[in-house]
């Protein structure tokens, strides 16, 4: 794929020009550019490995490489044992070429990869202050890469009726990593083709996560309920 460390740092600034990353995310590629020099572009770091140079949480970095990932920055690829159990043995991660070059605009490369990117900056009207006031700051920030103006709305609205059908009681905001962890599966299996309707399925994955927050708030409030016996029939003894 790169023929020189030369072309991979080139590739690498040219997706830091062409994207907006956070802070995370560029420290992440940025490794990944680091330790992919013996085989130029490809990297076998563990995310835990990630983690611990880029001073962050494994779960963080991982979802700052899917994200690096659905905006065709990087692919991932799961190493499994030949046979047995077939459990995972080692990551692959491999840089991508830059898609845009720095005279190309981003409406003009949004046009030529949609599923990439889903949507480009370029065509996205400014969000409303309205909708940003309105929930997380984190789902907010999670969202907009992937969605212009008027689909975040929609997408928005997905959100809470898949809440709802399952639990009107579970709050956005007390769980916003979890809603968040969902909309990059959804995002991912899209960009792949394994599905057609991506407003359709994140109705799904949503009302999945809802589902699984439920269960174990009821379980909690099972063990509380059970550690508040015993602590009466302790005071009554």
């Amino acid at each position: 794929m790169f023929k020189s460390i030369e072309e991979l740092n080139a590739a690498v600034a040219a997706h830091k020009r062409n994207h907006k990353l956070s802070k995370t995310e560029i420290a992440v590629l940025d490794v990944l550019a680091r330790y992919s020099c013996k085989n130029i572009g490809k990297s076998w770091l563990a995310k835990s490995t990630i983690a611990r140079l880029v001073g962050k949480s494994r779960r963080t970095v991982i979802r700052a490489c899917n994200r690096l990932e659905a905006l065709g920055i990087i692919r991932q690829y799961e190493r499994r044992r030949e046979t047995g159990d077939r459990r995972q043995t080692s990551n692959l991660i491999v840089i991508q070429s830059a898609a845009v070059t720095p005279a190309m605009s981003r409406q003009e490369a949004g046009s030529r990869n949609y599923k990439n990117k889903i949507n480009t900056y370029a065509t996205e009207a400014p969000t409303h202050g309205a909708l940003k006031r309105s929930i997380p700051a984190e789902l907010f920030s999670a969202l907009k890469p992937y969605f212009n103006d008027r689909d975040m709305y929609k997408a928005i609205g997905v959100l809470y009726r898949a809440k709802a059908s399952i639990d009107r009681s579970i709050l956005v905001e007390n769980h916003a990593s979890d809603f968040i962890d969902g909309l990059q599966s959804a995002v991912f299996a899209y960009k792949r083709g394994k599905v057609r309707n991506l407003f359709g399925y994140l109705f799904r994955v949503w009302q999945s996560v809802t589902a699984e927050i439920a269960r174990k708030r009821a379980q909690m409030a099972g063990r509380c309920t059970y550690f508040a016996y015993f602590a009466d029939y302790l005071a009554a003894e």
